[in-house]
């Protein structure tokens, strides 16, 4: 059965106060002011004065910080 529309991961970034990372990931390292996740091929690393998780699911996960801090999103190495 083909597909109608392409399903794939995508990153929604509202005036850097809301994240919204719109398909499956896996929790790295939660605190207080930082996270770092795994979501498709990459390693996603996210530092605020202040975080707060909106809502999570299994495949849906939205943040709102204040005063970002650093964005790091990095391609994981393709392991043989």
């Amino acid at each position: 059965m083909k597909q109608l529309f392409p399903l794939h991961a995508s990153i929604m970034v509202d005036s850097f106060d809301d994240i919204i990372l719109d398909n499956e990931f896996s929790l790295v390292r939660l605190k207080e002011n930082s996270i770092v996740c795994t979501y498709d091929h990459f390693l996603l690393e996210i530092q605020a004065e202040k975080l707060h998780i909106k809502s999570m699911s299994s495949d849906r996960l939205h943040l709102h910080v204040q005063n970002l801090q650093l964005f790091n999103l990095t391609r994981k190495e393709k392991t043989v």
